[in-house]
């Protein structure tokens, strides 16, 4: 997934209250809590090659494509033909742009006889070019000429007062830790003050943001993910502050009651055994061994969901489109796929399982829900997930991350069926209770092969179904053309005397509803 989400997705998610500048920036106004503020000091601080000066370019250039009037003031260490240069290779870049909506000036001119440039100096060029945002890039080239903080302080709140009163919104990046108690004096004269990261953790490297500050606003807290690529920065908020601190009323869409009241499978027998469907708004787990059928059956589910009228969204890390395809034209299910795709109505989402984002997918993920209005979700598998925030972020935030994509699945009216795979080829009984992923146990149905007579037998079981009786029996299934999945009844299946002859020497015997958790018990 290379292509950015646009930006207009969020803007049904930014406050409405008071002037702000809008930056331009994929999801970073949603960071801001808004965007920022209109005649604010914004101090952008971060390590050499953290993306500082891009990410204020990029604002800079959303301005003047909006018809307001920019100033770019270059570093000392890199004069304004070069800045250009390393600008021309981001999409964002307008050469048109350049010299009438973008004024681009070198510090050097305001600089005279190695001492600072004073703030009036600054103002005046404002002034002369009309501009409604200023980018001083590079602050600390101008600290070195001056290194005493009160003095750099003093510059930074008269440019910072002098350019407010002109309403004026003034960017200066500079290169220092974020969070270095040093800078905290002169750092309180910013009216916002963004972090960037840029960390080396293995041979991988990570790009973050934090917004620390922003006076009058509420910004979501915390390191968000920051990717740069040829359309130049794209901020990918942590999931968990969607669920907690955007308002459910403005997580999108709204969503309308459905007129069927669970989330059928469209195989009878399945949906027997499910108490009807699947229950609106939780997680099914649907978990098994390799090649048991767990990606044909989810993708069943989903056209169930396209058959009723509700579009579905699946997100995969494995099978490509053409892969997928090539599995459901082996059945019925290939002409019904590629009607489903052709509309719209069904959105395939693939990510390489190389180095996963996971707060790049969630994004992508939920700007795709927006979208589309989705209210089925399928992951493929949710393992992938679980590696990426391991990855990235550590263990401990694997809970806190799931729960926080369920509640905003819960928020937009989805039902959601994960795939998990099983370890075990031949098991009676799951227990996700003292596992991550107990989040999303509300569900949970279990696929295996059972091995009687030199011969495979698919068998399906509800262990747990959460606000709703089920079937505790197991039930045979078999993959084949047309139908793809069908669900055996209890008269077609050879399950009895499977279980019957070779139960005990397999390991499979009728087993009583299996729960995930003892205090379940009595709970459906």
């Amino acid at each position: 997934m290379n292509t950015p989400s646009s930006h207009d997705d969020q803007a049904s998610l930014l406050p409405r209250q008071g002037k702000v500048e809008l930056t331009g920036v994929p999801q970073l106004d949603l960071v801001l809590g808004g965007g920022l503020p209109r005649g604010a000091l914004v101090i952008i601080l971060g390590a050499p090659g953290s993306g500082k000066t891009t990410l204020a370019s990029q604002i800079a250039f959303a301005a003047a494509q909006r018809g307001e009037q920019a100033l770019l003031l270059t570093s000392l260490s890199e004069p304004t033909t070069k800045l250009l240069s390393h600008l021309q290779s981001y999409s964002f870049f307008k050469p048109e742009l350049v010299g009438n909506g973008v004024q681009v000036f070198s510090l050097q001119q305001f600089i005279a006889q190695g001492k600072p440039p004073i703030a009036k100096d600054i103002v005046n060029a404002v002034r002369q070019t009309q501009a409604n945002l200023v980018v001083l890039d590079g602050f600390q080239g101008i600290r070195s000429l001056e290194p005493d903080f009160n003095a750099s302080r003093q510059l930074l709140y008269d440019l910072g007062t002098r350019l407010s009163l002109l309403g004026t919104t003034t960017i200066i990046t500079t290169e220092a830790d974020p969070r270095d108690p040093n800078l905290f004096p002169e750092m309180t004269t910013g009216d916002t003050l963004i972090g960037l990261y840029f960390t080396l953790s293995g041979v991988r490297a990570y790009r973050s943001l934090e917004v620390l500050k922003v006076r009058g606003r509420a910004p979501l807290p915390g390191r968000h993910s920051l990717a740069l690529s040829a359309h130049g920065v794209h901020v990918y908020p942590r999931l968990e502050t969607w669920s907690r601190y955007v308002p459910t009323n403005q997580l999108g869409r709204q969503t309308t009651p459905l007129k069927h009241k669970r989330a059928t499978f469209s195989l009878p027998e399945l949906d027997v055994l499910l108490g009807g469907g699947i229950t609106r708004q939780t997680s099914t787990l649907l978990t098994g061994s390799l090649g048991v059928g767990k990606t044909l059956l989810s993708l069943k589910f989903a056209l169930s969901g396209i058959e009723h009228g509700e579009p579905a969204l699946f997100l995969g890390f494995r099978e490509t489109q053409e892969q997928l395809l090539q599995k459901a034209d082996s059945f019925s299910l290939g002409a019904q796929m590629r009607s489903a795709l052709a509309s719209g109505k069904l959105t395939l989402q693939r990510w390489e399982p190389v180095e996963v984002d996971s707060d790049q997918v969630a994004t992508e993920m939920l700007n795709s829900l927006e979208r589309t209005g989705a209210r089925r979700v399928v992951i493929d598998s949710i393992a992938e997930l679980e590696r990426a925030v391991v990855e990235s972020s550590g263990s401990e935030r694997i809970a806190n991350y799931l729960a926080a994509l369920l509640a905003v699945f819960r928020a937009r009216g989805v039902t959601l069926l994960a795939i998990k795979e099983s370890s075990k080829i031949v098991t009676t009984s799951m227990d996700f209770s003292a596992d991550t992923l107990s989040v999303l146990a509300e569900n949970v149905l279990l696929v295996q092969q059972m091995m009687s007579h030199n011969k495979l037998h698919r068998v399906l079981s509800v262990l747990k179904m959460r606000f709703s009786t089920h079937e505790h029996s197991l039930r045979e299934f078999v993959i084949a053309p047309p139908d793809g999945i069908r669900v055996l009844t209890k008269e077609e299946s050879t399950l009895d005397g499977l279980l019957g002859n070779d139960g005990a020497e397999h390991g499979a015997q009728h087993a009583p509803h299996q729960y995930d958790n003892p205090s379940e018990r009595g709970r459906g």
